[in-house]
């Protein structure tokens, strides 16, 4: 038996584990790595429960910060896809960080990616290709510190036919542009959006930088979605969960309704538009602030705010305008608002907006906007201003109230609208305060004249989905009234036909003839709104009404018959008749009366030698007063029309109170 002391047969250990470690560490530098290809593969697919692949070479150079390459690398598409392949990387070269490894997980100084191609799509049932087996599609992605990484020839295809959407985006990497050194990743895509034909080119940061929430990414993009055309310019806050952007913003094409299937967001159909402001997003609410733009030829500025929080997502705004032309606004009633006359539908015989309103739309939001136009260029109406505080709750709209500034006066409504019935039920009110006769018809002999001001209100109820619709359905009353005032003797003479006396008037000069009264109070009974009073009370003339103007089939049927208060030497004391349309009214003489009054003059002048033709002419009037008072009355009760409508119109900028 040999004894070996304690010393030597350690000596003899610590040779033989050098041994071994030297050994180990000759096999790990001389190996053939691609014998780890397999086992690779197998841990992989099992990790993600897709196929994986190193068909290409697999190397190592070791060391703290070891090298890997590896070539041709393939991970497998989720069952449900037609493409085979999720992701394709001709060449990967990484270096890993043993001791960052060990203290706080996986760390590569540095990646380049060599013609990587990514597939991402959703399929029908809505699941991403991009969750794994065991994985939620909520679940927070956890991605690796990267310090450098390279991306040379990638392209990434995103699919989701769901949204009708396929896009495909070709990105590099390259050194910072010296005018502008944080942008590094160049993106080209192209495709479709949501149907619609879409390109697309932007600069983004350095790639890292996604990795962290407490680092900004910039970005810089422009791209077009049909005829949408956006550029943006600032930084996305923690851009891989989506929860933060602050983007110098801007937007242009030619309809804003169009954005719908984009974004979302209702919005009525306008003119082509340029809107440039500040978007930012915060906890999934959106920010367009202190935006300036055109809408037509209306400019426009404010704020607009959505809030997808809450369901449906809530709309905010506060929007001015400091000069509308009324035009512009033609789509929120379904009315013309000059677009491109390509697009534009036959004309029609009609005048009242017979667009559908979009039920769709009216039920994807709720909202709160608050419009103020400061001054209002329009063809046909002499509009100043007006102000609008709109609501949309739950499919029900409301105005609370509409106020246009107009002949002097106001013209204030209140409309409530229920799109949860079929068809829309509308309420309205509308209220006419201080308006001057001479400023409704500013191209007339009333614009010079003090008329005096008028007040009115109406209560309509209709049903319909456009404002034709509603207005041909419409039931309710309406008044305008007058008590006091003048008006012009010339024009009350042209209304009876008094020849003679409109001869001294031209001669010695109009005068104006005090208004005792003027009444319109009509009744309406689907869509029909007949005359109940129709009265203006001079003086020297009474003019009386009566007929109907009919909202279903847009026609007029007026008759005012002047009854003098004077004696007149030669008048014809004809009806004056209004027919025809909306489109084509038409104003006449009613010629009956008139031609038999001439007809007979000339049979007696010829019988009488001339003297007995101005008998049939002579006109000694009536004494005959109008109740006004008790019209007056009639048409305040009909539609609770107050003394205080007629009132002059306030002080610019402070709307009318609700009576």
């Amino acid at each position: 038996m040999f004894a070996i002391s304690a010393p030597t047969w350690l000596k003899y250990l610590a040779g033989i584990a050098m041994s071994v470690v030297l050994l180990a560490i000759l096999l790990v530098v001389f190996m053939d790595w691609n014998l780890m290809r397999a086992p690779i593969g197998r841990w992989v697919s099992e990790a993600t429960g897709r196929s994986f692949v190193i068909n290409g070479d697999l190397s190592v150079k070791l060391g703290l910060r070891p090298r890997i390459v590896v070539n041709d690398l393939v991970l497998g598409n989720a069952a449900w896809s037609d493409k085979p392949n999720m992701l394709e990387i001709k060449r990967l070269d990484l270096r890993l960080d043993i001791f960052r490894l060990l203290r706080s997980g996986w760390s590569f100084p540095e990646i380049t990616l060599t013609a990587p191609q990514a597939v991402l799509e959703v399929s029908k049932d809505g699941m991403p290709n991009w969750v794994f087996k065991d994985q939620q599609p909520d679940q927070a992605v956890s991605f690796p510190v990267i310090d450098r990484l390279a991306i040379d020839q990638g392209s990434v295809t995103y699919r989701d036919p769901g949204l009708d959407t396929d896009l495909l985006f070709e990105l590099k990497t390259r050194e910072g542009d010296p005018k502008n050194p944080t942008l590094t990743l160049e993106i080209d895509g192209k495709g479709s959006f949501k149907g619609l034909p879409t390109t697309l080119h932007a600069q983004g940061g350095k790639l890292l930088s996604l990795r962290s929430a407490e680092t900004p990414y910039p970005i810089k993009a422009n791209g077009i979605l049909g005829k949408t055309r956006a550029t943006i310019e600032g930084v996305l806050l923690d851009p891989l969960n989506f929860k933060g952007q602050q983007l110098n913003f801007t937007l242009a094409g030619n309809d804003l309704a169009s954005l719908f299937p984009i974004i979302g967001v209702p919005i009525p159909p306008t003119p082509a538009y340029r809107l440039a402001g500040f978007l930012d997003h915060v906890d999934n609410v959106w920010t367009f602030s202190r935006f300036k733009g055109t809408v037509g030829q209306s400019d426009i500025s404010g704020n607009f705010v959505v809030d997808r929080n809450k369901r449906p997502q809530m709309i905010t705004a506060d929007l001015v305008s400091k000069q509308l032309r009324m035009q512009d606004l033609g789509g929120f009633i379904g009315a013309d608002r000059g677009a491109d006359p390509s697009t534009k539908p036959p004309a029609s015989d009609r005048v009242l907006p017979a667009e559908q309103f979009n039920l769709k739309k009216l039920a994807a939001a709720n909202a709160e906007v608050r419009f103020r136009g400061e001054k209002i260029i329009s063809d046909n109406t002499p509009l100043t201003n007006m102000s609008a505080h709109l609501m949309i709750a739950d499919g029900k709209l409301t105005l609370s109230p509409l106020d246009f500034g107009v002949a002097g006066g106001n013209l204030v409504s209140y409309i409530a609208m229920d799109s949860r019935q079929s068809p829309i039920v509308t309420h309205a009110e509308i209220t006419a305060k201080g308006l001057n006769l001479g400023r409704l018809f500013p191209g007339s002999s009333l614009a010079d004249a003090d008329t005096g001001t008028m007040g009115g209100r109406a209560k309509l109820v209709g049903k319909g989905n456009s404002v034709a619709r509603m207005l041909a359905s419409a039931d309710g009353e309406a008044a305008l009234i007058m008590d006091g005032g003048s008006v012009g003797e010339l024009m009350l003479r042209l209304a009876n036909l008094d020849v003679a006396n409109s001869l001294l008037v031209l001669l010695g000069g109009d005068k104006q003839v005090p208004i005792r009264c003027m009444v319109s109070n009509f009744k309406a009974e689907d869509g029909n709104f007949v005359v109940k009073d129709l009265l203006l009370d001079t003086a020297k003339v009474n003019i009386v009404g009566t007929g109907n103007v009919n909202f279903g089939d847009e026609s007029i049927q007026l008759r005012l018959v002047p009854e003098s208060k004077g004696f007149s030497l030669a008048s014809l004391r004809g009806p004056i008749v209004i027919t025809g349309t909306f489109k084509e009214p038409g104003v006449r003489p009613e010629l009956g009366g008139p031609i038999v009054r001439g007809g007979l003059a000339v049979a007696l002048g010829a019988v009488t030698s001339g003297i007995g033709a101005l008998i049939p002419l002579l006109d000694f009037g009536t004494k005959r007063e109008s109740n006004c008072k008790r019209l007056l009355g009639e048409a305040k009760a009909d539609t609770g029309v107050k003394s205080s409508d007629m009132a002059p119109r306030r002080s610019k900028g402070r709307p009318a109170a609700r009576e």
